[in-house]
């Protein structure tokens, strides 16, 4: 079934007049609008319900969500102790080879490479 139609202008898709529509395939799980929104807070959600953005929704109470837990934990740093650095220049170098892109450097290139001197 088709509820609307868009035009491509450049990368997106624009609709005309179908706003709603598309409002028709909404859910009224506030979780599943919590995804949709690009797991939007709460208080947010709260806002846009208030002004009537969220059509067909009762509460915006939502559940806990795993993924807004995972995204907003601290990430340990690689351990920095018991190892000390080179003392000379050069002594021992890093090096990473990442590639290849799908999009080329002005150049045409499509790896990158990287040196790190362990001393420094």
């Amino acid at each position: 079934m088709t509820i609307a139609r868009g035009k491509r202008i450049g990368t997106l898709y624009k609709t005309g007049g179908a706003c709603h529509l598309i409002a028709v395939a909404s859910n009224e799980n506030p979780n599943l609008w919590h995804q949709r929104l690009g797991h939007m807070s709460a208080k947010g959600m709260k806002v846009m319900h208030s002004k009537g953005k969220l059509p067909g929704l009762q509460s915006v109470e939502i559940d806990m969500c795993e993924d807004c837990i995972f995204g907003k934990q601290k990430r340990v740093s690689f351990q920095t102790s018991g190892r000390t650095p080179k003392k000379e220049r050069l002594e021992l170098v890093h090096s990473n080879v990442w590639g290849p892109t799908t999009v080329p450097s002005i150049s045409g290139k499509r790896y990158f490479l990287t040196f790190i001197d362990d001393h420094s």
